[in-house]
């Protein structure tokens, strides 16, 4: 019992983690920033592969951005 604690801190620390990043990345997006953007979301995609088809596809979207 005392390592679902250890895994519940955990898992919080990380969600902190992706909120930041995920947040930097709009900030980034917002800066046109691209590049970096595209990096916050390839690694919030590593972190988070059940949330990697949103991410991929906000990748996508920065990709059009960068073509235009």
């Amino acid at each position: 019992s005392n390592e679902s604690l250890e895994d519940l801190s955990e898992r919080n620390n990380l969600d902190s983690t992706t909120l930041m990043t995920e947040t930097l990345a709009r900030i980034y997006l917002e800066q046109k920033n691209y590049e970096q953007a595209i990096q916050s979301y390839k690694i919030l995609c590593l972190k988070y592969p059940e949330k990697n088809v949103l991410f991929a596809s906000q990748i996508e979207k920065i990709k059009n951005l960068q073509l235009q």
